[in-house]
């Protein structure tokens, strides 16, 4: 019974907070539109990610001018950082100030951190097809699952005692979501997860703005 309740339970169990959170993807990189993989590489936004780092701050701003107390955290990726500095500008506040959290760092991708999905499947075909049917528990060569990476993201989660907007990545973002919405495991990984986009998440209901 218990093996298998970890195929239907997140790692911990859900998560249920009393404040609303605003969870935000990075913006685009050169990498994203080359589908290679980034996993902990630190690249930058490009000229379309930083503009929907811009859309992302304007549609966040009449919503926080209401609200009080509102922290601001960002993955440790200059992409993640670069996303909140541009939203935090838009929204007409000083750039700089917001907390940093190494646990929503994405997930490591090991050996695939660099590499086009072309050139993997080229290499190993058939991989992205194994990956996607047992993607929760699937490890890249020298990288981390989801299941893994769930244990830190979740150690966050709880740590959170206000209204917060969070700055994260593809999978590791998925992950929180999942969490905050209480999703199965093998539901997570194939949340959709998108740059130009809002989440507002509250009592376990998502809302894009």
């Amino acid at each position: 019974m218990r093996g298998l309740l970890r195929h239907y339970r997140m790692p911990g169990g859900r998560v249920r907070l009393r404040h609303e959170i605003f969870f935000v993807r990075h913006g685009e990189t050169d990498w994203n539109a080359e589908r290679r993989y980034q996993g902990h590489a630190d690249t930058p936004l490009n000229d379309k990610g930083r503009a929907q780092a811009a859309r992302n701050g304007a549609a966040l701003k009449q919503v926080l001018e209401r609200m009080k107390g509102v922290s601001f955290v960002t993955s440790p990726l200059a992409r993640a950082s670069q996303t909140l500095e541009i939203m935090r500008e838009a929204m007409g506040l000083p750039r700089r100030r917001y907390a940093i959290d190494d646990r929503l760092i994405e997930i490591d991708l090991g050996a695939w951190n660099g590499r086009t999905h072309d050139e993997i499947a080229a290499e190993d075909p058939g991989v992205h097809e194994r990956r996607e049917a047992e993607k929760w528990d699937f490890v890249v060569p020298g990288g981390e699952s989801y299941a893994a990476a769930a244990r830190r993201v979740r150690d966050f989660l709880v740590t959170i005692d206000r209204p917060a907007v969070i700055v994260g990545h593809g999978a590791s973002g998925r992950i929180l979501r999942g969490y905050l919405l209480g999703l199965k495991p093998k539901q997570v990984p194939h949340l959709d997860s998108p740059q130009d986009v809002v989440f507002r998440i509250s009592r376990g209901r998502e809302v894009a703005l």
